[in-house]
């Protein structure tokens, strides 16, 4: 019974110590994730916090960076609105009330040619960007041609779409060469402008499209296009004239109150073609019904670091 008494004692300690080890495992296992969850500017560096993101979100505004070789590289401010297809962007939007509180919004956008490598790589560091803000913004998702009215606002002459990107090598576009291309204008409260093929063929009635051939930029207005979207594609306009020429060309309007001569000159410019010729405005599709299935477009992404890495899922 001795032996038996004397077994029991055993295992009731070694139960005892076990029993300790698990709450010394748990206690350090709770401070290591209020650690993670309140990281000193210190560990925030050990962690790898990204140095570009240094600053950020400190004045109201908009930042962006592009992703390049899976870092963020902070984007020129005079491309703002430009956005490579082959690319992936992060976009940080600040807003400071009267009693200098901030709100953020975090958006990382995927150009329909960006790599998954990237698409993950932007992910990732809008969680890091979050987390170097405490956690309180809040994060989009934003894929080329169906993105949030919310971040079109953020551009008041449009999004344009350019070709290329840092992995495919960028499309230049060489001032003093005579490169004949022409966008789409789409949409009346935040407008996307598309490179199309240039030819008549690609234009409609009823919206605008803007003809750049280097030394001269015109914006040829559909005959039933809105007033607002004329509007909005002169300022496109200018901002191309802005960003891919140094504000170098002329920006010409061609709407129903031209003369035949500036008709001529835009379709010849254009590489043939009439404003009889021209397809229909059913064409182009209708700009609202166009605004309301882009924002239903809508994309389910997770974003987890539970294999100790961090994982994108779409």
């Amino acid at each position: 019974m001795a032996g038996v008494s004397g077994k029991g004692a055993l295992l009731r300690r070694l139960g005892a110590i076990v029993a300790l080890l698990l709450a010394v495992d748990q206690f350090h296992s709770a401070k290591a994730a209020v650690v993670a969850r309140n990281p000193s500017p210190q560990r925030k560096q050990q962690v790898g916090m990204e140095t570009a993101f240094v600053g950020a979100g400190q004045q109201a505004g908009l930042e962006i960076w592009r992703v390049e070789d899976f870092k963020p590289v902070r984007y020129p401010k005079d491309q703002y609105g430009k956005f490579y297809t082959g690319d992936s962007y992060v976009v940080l939007s600040t807003k400071v009330n009267k009693r200098n509180e901030k709100f953020w919004d975090i958006h990382f956008w995927l150009g329909s040619e960006t790599t998954q490598d990237e698409a993950g790589a932007a992910a990732i560091l809008s969680v890091q960007l979050d987390d170097q803000l405490g956690g309180d913004p809040v994060q989009h998702r934003e894929k080329q041609e169906h993105e949030s009215q919310q971040f079109l606002s953020y551009f008041k002459s449009g999004v344009r779409y350019q070709p290329g990107g840092v992995a495919s090598g960028f499309r230049h576009v060489d001032p003093s060469q005579a490169e004949t291309r022409l966008f789409q204008v789409k949409g009346t409260r935040n407008i996307r402008v598309k490179e199309v093929d240039p030819s008549v063929a690609s234009m409609n009635k009823g919206d605008c499209f803007i003809l750049d051939i280097g030394k001269k930029i015109f914006v040829y207005v559909g005959i039933k296009a809105k007033r607002v979207e004329k509007l909005k594609a002169t300022a496109a306009a200018n901002q191309i004239r802005d960003q891919d020429h140094a504000g170098k060309p002329k920006v010409t309007i061609v709407d129903e109150y031209s003369p035949q001569s500036d008709f001529d000159e835009f379709f010849a410019a254009l590489g043939g073609g009439s404003k009889d010729q021209v397809p229909d405005e059913n064409v182009g599709g209708d700009d609202r019904e166009f605004e309301t299935a882009e924002e239903n477009a809508v994309s389910l992404y997770r974003v987890s670091d539970a294999s100790g890495r961090y994982s994108l899922y779409f």
